[in-house]
């Protein structure tokens, strides 16, 4: 069957793209491996950032809100910082991406979930996907949507740069009396794993509890995960089931995201803040803008470039500074957590960048010019 845009993978960068496509007229499928909905490890916070790009309704989907940020060093000395408002809110990735999957589908796109895919391909005339069933789907344009370990990108002649890290996320059923502990807070703790931090974010009936390093060469996950655990005192059942994931850190050098009839977003571009993992933002974002680029081709408006012109100018530069950032961060932990905790103004700079009122940039120069560590990068 003939579409105008074939999209691989459903998470919030797929369908994101498919809804605004199929909202706009065109025929677009979305594939993916899994059946909606699925569950996916990750914390669920939404940031400003991320909630301005979602269409109405989101609202609903939330389970708590943080006006709180308490920052640990290996689990002790926490630094709370407050806010007016909330600056964060948590979601279940299960409802949400299931979610915006099906606003994809009420806008008119063709739906197919549990169906993975086996080969991808692009020509002069057009893009075809190949299910695992071997039947063939044909279009115009392609997205790669499909994640960390990206068919679509491996496939095609995309030039990424991104640095795989490693996340372990589990939801640990938490009584009412102890959930209401952590209500209106998140709790982020620096120093206890190499390259990363753990988390503790408060959901309707659990707590959303991980670890995440951005670098692949940590060893022996759940030994750091059990030990943050008991070092904020959480119990943790025998039998709980954790969950991993790879992080595709941007290291905001640029890249190549397009080929003449194909484009990457979300996670598959390598899309994910190399300081603090967020990745659902740039994927709602990255989905919006390969759709108005499809669109702009497809009504005789050039060619896909200007897509990665946009990505690199909007999303990669900005994560260059988070990258800076965090290469003094997680090899100076000890050091920067004291000099934070001497000026909280470092603190509070820093939970309006990762909540998105503040940019990397901004926190940048602020950091180089009061401090030498900073300047030696």
């Amino acid at each position: 069957m003939q579409y105008d845009v074939l999209i691989c993978g459903a998470g919030p960068a797929g369908s994101t793209c498919g809804r605004l496509l199929a909202g706009q007229g065109f025929k677009v499928a979305i594939f993916d491996q899994a059946s909606f909905p699925r569950y996916k490890p990750c914390g669920g916070g939404l940031t400003g950032k991320a909630q301005g790009e979602l269409a109405p309704g989101w609202e609903d989907l939330v389970e708590d809100s943080a006006g709180e940020v308490i920052f640990y060093h290996r689990q002790k000395d926490p630094l709370p910082v407050n806010s007016d408002g909330a600056v964060i809110k948590m979601v279940s990735r299960e409802r949400l991406d299931a979610w915006l999957l099906e606003g994809a589908a009420r806008a008119g796109a063709a739906v197919r979930d549990g169906y993975p895919i086996a080969a991808v391909r692009e020509t002069e005339s057009g893009v075809a996907v190949q299910g695992a069933d071997g039947r063939v789907w044909e279009g115009s344009f392609l997205v790669g949507a499909d994640g960390a370990r990206s068919l679509v990108r491996r496939s095609l002649p995309f030039q990424t740069e991104a640095t795989d890290g490693i996340t372990l996320e589990c939801e640990v059923p938490a009584a009412d009396g102890v959930l209401e502990g952590y209500r209106g807070q998140v709790l982020l703790s620096y120093g206890g794993i190499p390259a990363g931090y753990g988390w503790v974010f408060p959901k309707g009936d659990h707590l959303s509890v991980g670890i995440g390093s951005f670098t692949r060469q940590v060893k022996g996950l759940r030994r750091y995960f059990d030990t943050f655990c008991r070092g904020l005192g959480l119990p943790i059942p025998l039998q709980l089931r954790c969950r991993g994931a790879v992080i595709p850190a941007a290291g905001g050098q640029g890249g190549v995201f397009h080929t003449r009839r194909a484009l990457l977003v979300g996670d598959a571009a390598g899309l994910v803040d190399p300081f603090s993992g967020e990745g659902i933002y740039y994927a709602l974002r990255s989905g919006r803008l390969a759709a108005e680029a499809i669109q702009t081709v497809a009504g005789g408006g050039g060619g896909l470039e200007a897509y990665s012109r946009q990505l690199n100018d909007e999303l990669l530069q900005p994560l260059h500074y988070a990258w800076q950032i965090a290469r003094v961060v997680y090899a100076l932990t000890p050091v920067v957590h004291r000099l934070v905790t001497a000026n909280p103004e470092v603190a509070r700079r820093l939970v309006e960048v990762l909540f998105g009122s503040a940019t990397y940039e901004d926190l940048w120069h602020y950091l180089r010019e009061r401090y030498a560590i900073f300047r030696l990068v």
